[in-house]
């Protein structure tokens, strides 16, 4: 039996409701409901191989500012989200550090890097 999955668009700022059908060995079986090409390709990606990019503060270390905002540098896959929030928890930077530098290689097996998105001053 088919089963129906229900998502919100983000391909364009149109931001349609789009069916997804799910055949019973688990392969899509239709795409209703987008108004573009993204749409379906967002879908798809999203039902195969969810990905997300990864933001969050990191503790500092001989620093008047406690936090620094980090993120990933392209998505990682949405299982490694949990992990690298994990690594990340455990971090903590000292200064300086200049928006853009890598704070943390590989988050959680990814090969992607973590990067600063600020200063950090001594």
């Amino acid at each position: 039996m088919a089963t129906k999955e229900k998502l919100i668009c983000v391909g364009c700022p149109m931001g349609c409701l789009v069916t997804l059908t799910i055949s019973s060995n688990k392969e899509v079986a239709g795409i209703t409901g987008n108004k573009c090409k993204q749409g379906e390709k967002y879908v798809l990606e999203e039902y195969l191989h969810p990905v997300r990019t990864l933001t969050a503060t990191v503790l500092t270390q001989g620093s008047l500012q406690p936090l620094l905002s980090v993120k990933t540098t392209r998505p990682i896959p949405k299982t490694k989200s949990l992990p690298g929030a994990i690594a990340l928890a455990g971090l903590k930077v000292r200064p300086p550090v200049k928006a853009g530098d890598v704070v943390i290689s590989n988050l959680a097996g990814t090969g992607v890097d973590v990067v600063a998105t600020g200063n950090l001053l001594s």
